[in-house]
């Protein structure tokens, strides 16, 4: 396993991250929360204009049975290494305002250190210094939010890490370390690198701190899930359209985009439409994969909280999107998995082009 600190330097940054709090500070043994339902909230923290969201829906959607708000917050607005201290007071402020409205309409909220490329980026290509710049940055983001009541709200250590589990794994029990001593009673959220997979987190062993909930992202198969992601040109599924679900081995209709996709150049998507066609992609072979996932969870007697999930709706059916969220949303439920939705607006979202929620997604997720 390959090691970014010797262990007598892993010692001094705990020893800085913690300051003389660590003096004081005692863990938890309380049984974390499990986070039933919800769905992540971005760009609120720092707050961008154009997606700001209605205090009316999010009330709508909390008196539908939405129990939790995941708050992804732009890691380099909150990290001293990008930011300067006006721009990190100014997303503390948006942070303030954002959780103060959540707790105030009956939320839990989990806060969500999500980073953008400029993290991302240095995380790649100098691991130990995105790392130090973590511990510079999570016992202040700590401090601000021990203003509120610790069992409403969770600690997310790092959204996706940009970087193997052979570097990270060592690494996050550094950091817990250091978030614990400044965060004694909420419940901290971790997950796998870098894309935070179910199967990934089975491999894991969990963290010495009792009071974890171990997070995992789930978009298989993504064939179907990412089918038109106009963010990623260059990805192998952004020319898809009208990919299924559910689907069976050797499916018709993959193999005939795949064709398709042969024909037009693109080798890249005619080789994932056909590797998706390989196996059954059904509510029982999700099922399947989340049975794993409990196994591990029962094994270590910890829990897994499957914080995002989602499939873009541009170019899916819709028949079929709403079918997909309607399994996982199964799946994880019968494990005792909580959920949170990705995400509220955007494309993926729980809204619909007007702006009002969507109550076939709700259907999907909240059925009666």
């Amino acid at each position: 396993m390959a090691q970014i600190f010797t262990r007598r330097e892993a010692v001094a940054l705990i020893a800085g991250a913690l300051g003389p709090a660590a003096a004081t500070a005692a863990t938890t043994t309380a049984e974390p929360a499990s986070l039933p339902k919800g769905f992540n909230l971005p760009d609120q923290v720092p707050l961008r204009a154009e997606h700001v969201a209605d205090p009316g829906t999010l009330r709508a959607l909390r008196g539908l049975g939405m129990t939790h708000v995941r708050l992804p917050i732009a890691a380099e607005f909150l990290l001293p290494e990008f930011s300067t201290p006006t721009t990190i007071s100014s997303a503390k402020d948006d942070l303030t305002r954002a959780v103060d409205q959540l707790l105030g309409m009956g939320y839990d909220v989990s806060v969500d250190l999500h980073p953008d490329s400029d993290f991302q980026d240095l995380q790649r290509r100098d691991p130990a210094r995105a790392h130090r710049a973590l511990l510079a940055g999570w016992p202040p983001l700590a401090d601000h939010l021990a203003r509120w009541p610790a069992e409403r709200i969770y600690v997310e250590l790092l959204n996706e890490p940009a970087t193997t589990d052979d570097v990270w794994r060592p690494f996050v029990e550094v950091l817990a370390q250091a978030v614990r001593a400044r965060a004694p009673r909420n419940a901290i959220i971790v997950g796998p690198a870098p894309a935070q997979r179910l199967d990934a987190l089975t491999g894991w062993a969990p963290l010495a701190d009792s009071n974890v909930i171990y997070a995992c992202h789930y978009y298989d198969p993504m064939v179907f899930t990412h089918q038109g992601a106009s963010w990623e040109a260059g990805s192998p599924w952004a020319k898809i359209a009208g990919a299924p679900f559910p689907s069976a081995k050797d499916d018709p209709t993959l193999l005939r985009l795949a064709a398709k996709a042969e024909r037009d150049g693109d080798a890249d998507a005619a080789r994932e439409l056909r590797q998706t066609a390989q196996r059954a992609w059904t509510a029982d072979a999700i099922r399947a994969q989340f049975a794993d996932a409990q196994r591990w969870s029962a094994t270590h007697g910890v829990r897994i909280f499957v914080n995002e999930f989602g499939a873009l709706k541009d170019k899916a059916r819709r028949g079929d999107r709403l079918a997909w969220l309607a399994a996982v949303r199964a799946a994880a439920e019968a494990q005792g998995f909580g959920w949170a939705h990705w995400d509220y607006s955007t494309s993926f979202g729980l809204l619909d082009g007007s702006g009002a929620i969507d109550q076939g997604v709700i259907g999907a997720l909240l059925p009666a």
